[in-house]
């Protein structure tokens, strides 16, 4: 096994935990649906988020996410962090709240927004940093949806307003799809 291979398999588990626990709150959410007092914005963030995984797992697929171009165990363990912020995105999309809680959905996303949003934001410009330390930078749609991506999101946090997000989480997830479109093997 090559440390590619093995490096594809630890990325993979640690995005299947994200994937894991966004999907287990939504769950335990459809299934107390009775007590939620919903919130759309978060499901669709969780939705974003999602294509960001695929997305990602495609670029393992066709060695766009520089793990071909890794020569030390600094580089290796520079594009470990990427997925553990994406885990940590993916995770905190969908609130857990505690059975003893108000499962209210607006005010958790109100009260955890900026940390939500920041964590995209630090995912972001790491995807950068990798891109740079491995030599694959370059201005290609990957490329521009990221700055696209990245402008959005630092406006979302600079703004501050739920209507803002609403408009900026839609745009991104069209940024996105249009990428996803056009990235082939």
């Amino acid at each position: 096994m090559t440390i590619q291979e093995h490096s594809v398999t630890l990325i993979s588990i640690i995005v299947g935990l994200g994937l894991t626990e966004m999907f287990g709150n939504l769950q335990k959410l459809i299934r107390r649906r009775a007590s939620v007092t919903w919130d759309w914005l978060p499901i669709l963030w969780a939705t974003i988020l999602l294509v960001v995984v695929v997305n990602y797992w495609w670029g393992l697929y066709i060695g766009s996410t520089g793990l071909k171009q890794v020569s030390n165990a600094a580089q290796s363990g520079l594009l470990l962090v990427q997925p553990l912020l994406l885990f940590l995105a993916v995770a905190s999309a969908i609130p857990n709240f505690e059975p003893d809680e108000d499962w209210d959905m607006h005010r958790h996303y109100g009260a955890q927004r900026k940390l939500f949003i920041g964590t995209f934001v630090v995912y972001q410009c790491l995807s950068w940093a990798v891109a740079f330390f491995t030599g694959t930078l370059g201005w290609n749609i990957a490329s521009i949806a990221r700055a696209m991506v990245l402008a959005l999101l630092l406006v979302a946090l600079a703004l501050n307003r739920r209507r803002a997000d609403w408009v900026i989480a839609g745009a991104i997830l069209v940024i996105l799809i249009v990428r996803m479109t056009r990235q082939v093997a």
